[in-house]
């Protein structure tokens, strides 16, 4: 573990490094991030400001102001893209020299990740605390709901980013990933609950989106953190779906891996 650590280290180090190269880049990517969640508030507050109760899925304008606000926070922090990137690794062959390392190519990747979140960083704060300033969100959260809020979030990005990764393996059988990765995008934003909050689905699309992860990568971090999820039971009940989710992602992740280089042929990069 302490190899893990200092190779993670290193390779952070150098990855930081590559973003600030890219700056221009790293601020588009990011920009997305932001403008996605605030045309969505801007949509279904006005939903809800001209619906006879004054409220869509249970929320009024401020409290939807407080699920985007909440969403864009999460949506960055849990972002993972290596199901978009994988099958270029694989057909260029830049994954070779990466599986002759005693680590596994996910720590590299694991790196990336978090320097792009590092990286950006800088930009996007500045931009959430000008959203809010704007919409007034508001949040009635206890401090309970803040310390599982906040444990909730990075369970969220470990799972939105191991699963990701395992969905990723596709590409070591497939020829393009392209469009497994557009679907496994939809489902996040659909499923789980960053295009609509889940209360606003029709009732089959609801409880799909509660069986599947999604859910528990997007909308529940951010219920809780709003102070959505008034009861203490069912924040450790969805707490321990994550931990569920991820351990049996992990299983699956450690099959299919070793299939996956079995399988592997590339031999460029």
């Amino acid at each position: 573990m302490r190899r893990v650590i200092r190779a993670l280290l290193a390779y952070l180090r150098a990855h930081i490094g590559v973003m600030l190269h890219y700056r221009g880049e790293i601020l588009l990517w990011s920009l997305w991030g932001i403008i996605n969640p605030a045309v969505l508030y801007a949509m279904w507050s006005s939903a809800a400001a001209g619906s006879a109760g004054g409220t869509i899925a249970g929320l009024d304008v401020r409290g939807i102001a407080a699920y985007y606000f909440g969403i864009m926070i999460v949506g960055h922090l849990t972002a993972s893209w290596d199901v978009h990137q994988m099958g270029y690794h694989v057909r260029s062959g830049n994954l070779s020299p990466q599986l002759l390392r005693p680590l596994l190519p996910m720590w590299k990747a694991v790196s990336e990740n978090l320097a792009y979140k590092v990286t950006t960083l800088v930009f996007v704060v500045p931009m959430w605390g000008l959203f809010a300033w704007l919409v007034q969100p508001r949040f009635d959260m206890a401090a309970w709901q803040l310390c599982l809020g906040l444990v909730a979030l990075v369970l969220a990005a470990v799972l939105n980013f191991i699963l990701s990764y395992t969905v990723s393996l596709v590409a070591f059988w497939a020829t393009k990933l392209d469009a497994m990765g557009e679907i496994y995008f939809g489902l996040g934003m659909f499923l789980g609950g960053r295009l609509a909050p889940l209360e606003a689905l029709p009732p089959p699309l609801l409880m799909a989106a509660k069986v599947l992860p999604f859910r528990w990568i997007f909308s529940f971090p951010t219920e809780l953190l709003m102070g959505k999820t008034p009861e203490l039971a069912e924040a450790l009940a969805g707490i321990t779906i994550q931990l569920v989710w991820f351990g049996s992602v992990v299983v699956v992740f450690r099959f299919f891996w070793a299939a996956a280089v079995k399988h592997y042929t590339a031999v460029s990069g």
